[in-house]
């Protein structure tokens, strides 16, 4: 569904009197909302051209991802000046025998040549290269190497639940009140169906009956009637 209305009511007192107005709530506004950088970004340059042609969408060569000669890949992006200086010392690319890094037409030459320079490393080399550096290059990392890399380790960005299943660390860290976060075990489908419906009034031959019929789910073994 792209469109659904939701009008809460609101009810708002001062005392002597109470006003009655309702929010609409449009799912397809909200979503519109959200991209609400992407209009704007089509008047400064950022989104005015075709999809794949524009500065945030794989259209720029310095903000894409690059295959590294092991068939890993490594995400580039630097869009400032600086950043950008850094990435060509660290590819080993002179500036002035490039085209202009701003120069729409001439990014695909200067694509072709970033794709030759990553294909000629590993991406354990690149990475070497570029670490500690603001060049904001960095290794795409698969779902198994994200916990073990140096900076998540050190910083302790994800954690292990009481059956072993790993996620990331509540964020931000706050030095006065972090947040504790739960390692228990996500609940299975059901696992509470029948204690909640319980806390309701129903009774146990009413659960089952619901349970025969295909209304409900319980998990047979964490929920007991």
């Amino acid at each position: 569904r792209l469109a659904g209305d939701l009008s809460p009511l609101c009810f708002v007192s001062d005392g002597s009197q109470t006003l009655v107005f309702m929010i609409t709530i449009w799912p397809v506004e909200g979503a519109a909302y959200m991209g609400s950088f992407l209009w704007k970004s089509r008047s400064i340059g950022l989104w005015n051209r075709s999809r794949g042609e524009n500065m945030l969408d794989s259209g720029a060569p310095f903000y894409d991802t690059y295959q590294t000669s092991d068939g890993q890949f490594m995400a580039v992006g630097a869009i400032e000046p600086q950043f950008y200086k850094q990435l060509l010392k660290g590819l080993e690319l002179d500036a002035g025998e490039l085209p202009s890094q701003m120069s729409f037409d001439d990014w695909p030459e200067l694509r072709r040549i970033f794709t030759e320079r990553f294909a000629s490393k590993s991406q354990a080399e690149w990475s070497e290269i570029f670490d500690g550096t603001d060049a904001c290059v960095t290794p795409v990392l698969s779902f198994d190497q994200v916990s073990s890399h140096p900076h998540n380790r050190e910083r302790g960005s994800f954690m292990k639940d009481s059956s072993g299943e790993e996620s990331p660390r509540p964020a931000p860290v706050l030095s006065r009140t972090p947040a504790e976060p739960c390692l228990t075990s996500d609940p299975v489908t059901g696992e509470h169906t029948a204690e909640v419906l319980q806390e309701y009034g129903f009774t146990s031959p009413q659960i089952n009956q619901m349970l025969s019929a295909g209304v409900i789910e319980c998990n047979a073994v964490k929920a007991k009637l």
